[in-house]
């Protein structure tokens, strides 16, 4: 409780959840699409499928998910009295990144070698820099255009701060 009588272990009213939560599932699927090499032109049989790998990738990256949000719950129990903002917000984006690399490091150790080759994915330090490349990019793009619609909407017109 602060001096004043008010508690201040609640969240604020404006909730970040959802919209993070998009902005970081949509950055997932960004950047496996960006590193999608597709199927060799060189191969027999079925094609091979973004969707199937992608299932694949999405059922290690829930399970991180899930485990690094509680991670970060604690650390917000720990964290709220210390920062009400910047401190969850560094823990959170720590987090995404931990379920990143998690999901990177277990998603390719399930793939065979033959796997790997076939999708174009020789080396895992490619893989993983150009994954979490493209994850970067996309989540700092829309965390931008996010923060610029939010800004855009709470002016109002003929302030005078909406001349360039």
């Amino acid at each position: 409780m602060q001096s004043n009588g008010k508690r201040t272990d609640r969240l604020p009213k404006t909730t970040y959840g959802p919209p993070a939560l998009f902005f970081i599932i949509a950055a997932e699927l960004v950047a496996s699409f960006a590193v999608w090499r597709g199927t060799p032109t060189d191969w027999r049989g079925e094609p091979l499928h973004f969707w199937y790998f992608e299932m694949l990738r999405l059922r290690y990256w829930l399970g991180f998910a899930l485990g690094f949000a509680a991670l970060w719950v604690i650390g917000w129990l720990g964290l709220r009295r210390v920062s009400a903002f910047v401190m969850p917000l560094i823990l959170a984006m720590l987090c995404a990144l931990g379920t990143e690399v998690m999901t990177s490091i277990h998603f390719w150790k399930s793939l065979s070698l033959n796997q790997t080759g076939f999708l174009g994915w020789y080396d895992f330090r490619q893989y993983i820099w150009d994954h979490l490349f493209f994850w970067a990019v996309t989540l700092l793009i829309s965390g931008l255009a996010a923060w610029y619609l939010r800004y855009r909407k709470r002016r109002k017109p003929g302030d005078g701060r909406d001349v360039y």
